[in-house]
């Protein structure tokens, strides 16, 4: 357990600054009670939002940014 946890940690320590934003931005959101159905029903809506502007990453992407960690 303590190995999975350096190497979490090393990933953070290269993280560019938003990496690191949207990382948290998760953390605090887990950390957090669970969403109320219209927070649930917002934040879908956001993500959809996302993904029609093409704000999101591609496999590909994913696989190149995974291999640079």
């Amino acid at each position: 357990m303590e190995a999975r946890k350096y190497a979490i940690i090393e990933k953070v320590m290269h993280l560019n600054e938003e990496e690191l934003a949207d990382l948290e931005t998760s953390i605090l959101k887990f950390s957090e009670s669970p969403a109320s159905i219209e927070q649930y029903n917002r934040e879908l809506e956001e993500a959809e939002g996302e993904m029609d502007r093409g704000a999101f990453y591609g496999q590909e992407e994913v696989e190149k940014m995974a291999k640079k960690w």
